[in-house]
């Protein structure tokens, strides 16, 4: 008995769907029977056309499309779909194309953000620094001699592109050019010996080794990072720009040792003093 309700129920709705634009059940003839437990539908179903010059229920603006006063309305896309997918049976081959939404209006265009490159912040780039020699910018052939340069994140306020925004630098990489031919490249800007907790002449991450005697011009290149504040906070900027050092002159002495009864303070007439 639910079987028959249930079958009854789906060939009401097909009969409804494929019931034709004035009411009328001219859509063709149908024929049931029934065995008590099953129900069968069979006969001939008539299509819409879809030529508009053919059909009433045509949606041209005009009259017979189903909008004007007194006229019956069309049928829904649904049963034509339903309609095409059916055969003469009453059978049905292919499921009726859901209801798809239509696609959203497109946003209205707004400007963005100016694009920014390293290279316009050029004109922002912090000052040179000056990199150091210890003890007193005077080193000693053969060992090792400390350098270290005072670098650290710096902000600036200006204007690009006709508007305020802030500009931060941080030091990436420090580039030693010792003045010798020679040069390294590290991440630290270096540290003091009495810093480091090590002995004068010892070797440290920036330190580097004269052979020579003579005067050097060294200094050191920094890399920085880039960001910028336009408003809505720190926004990175690809790439690093790098400001050149001023020179910093070294000289390097040669060290001679010699035995001595005294010191220098006690004889300042001795050998090397």
């Amino acid at each position: 008995m639910h079987r028959l309700i249930a079958v009854a129920a789906v060939a009401g709705a097909l009969w409804s769907m494929m019931a034709t634009a004035d009411g009328s059940d001219s859509a063709g003839d149908y024929l049931y029977g029934t065995d008590g437990s099953s129900l069968t539908i069979s006969g001939t179903q008539q299509q819409p056309s879809t030529d508009p010059g053919t059909d009433s229920n045509w949606s041209d603006g005009g009259p017979g499309d189903g909008t004007g006063p007194g006229e019956p309305s069309g049928p829904s896309q649904e049963a034509i779909d339903l309609a095409a997918c059916m055969d003469d049976s009453g059978t049905t081959r292919c499921a009726p194309r859901p209801n798809r939404p239509a696609p959203p209006a497109s946003a209205p265009s707004t400007p963005g953000a100016p694009t920014i490159t390293i290279s316009d912040l050029a004109r922002f780039a912090p000052a040179s620094i000056r990199a150091t020699a210890e003890p007193g910018n005077v080193g000693i052939v053969g060992m090792p001699t400390n350098f270290t340069a005072a670098a650290s994140t710096q902000i600036q306020d200006g204007e690009l592109f006709g508007a305020p925004l802030r500009v931060r630098f941080a030091p990436a990489s420090y580039i030693y050019t010792y003045g010798d031919g020679s040069s390294a490249t590290v991440t630290t800007p270096g540290q003091t010996w009495e810093a480091l907790g090590q002995a004068q002449f010892t070797p440290t991450p920036t330190s580097h080794v004269y052979r020579e005697p003579g005067v050097y011009p060294a200094r050191v290149d920094i890399r920085f990072t880039a960001q910028v504040d336009l408003g809505g906070g720190w926004i990175d900027i690809p790439g690093q720009l790098t400001t050149s050092g001023a020179t910093q002159e070294i000289r390097i002495l040669e060290a001679r040792t010699a035995l001595v009864a005294h010191t220098c303070h006690e004889n300042p007439a001795g050998v090397g003093c």
